[in-house]
C-alpha cells in the first residue's frame, strides 16, 4: 500500500530534488555529511561548512577523518 502511494505521488509531482547539493559529483557523500551536520546546527551553517570544506579542498572522507 505504501509503495502504491509513493508511486502515485512520484508520478504526479515527479522527483523533488529535495537536497540542495553544491557539487553534483559528490552528491551522496554531501548528503551524508549534511545530514550529520544538520543534527547539531542550522541548515544555514551546514551550507557554510560544506562550502568551506570544498574551498579548502577538505571535502573527502579521508580529509574529514583526519
Amino acid at each position: 500500500m505504501l509503495i502504491k502511494i509513493y508511486e502515485l505521488l512520484l508520478k504526479h509531482f515527479g522527483k523533488q530534488n529535495w537536497w540542495p547539493v553544491v557539487n553534483k559529483k559528490n552528491k551522496r557523500f554531501e548528503i551524508i555529511v549534511g545530514a550529520i551536520l544538520t543534527q547539531n546546527t542550522s541548515w544555514k551553517n551546514v551550507e557554510k561548512a560544506i562550502k568551506n570544506l570544498y574551498k579548502n579542498n577538505a571535502f573527502s572522507r579521508k580529509a574529514i577523518l583526519e
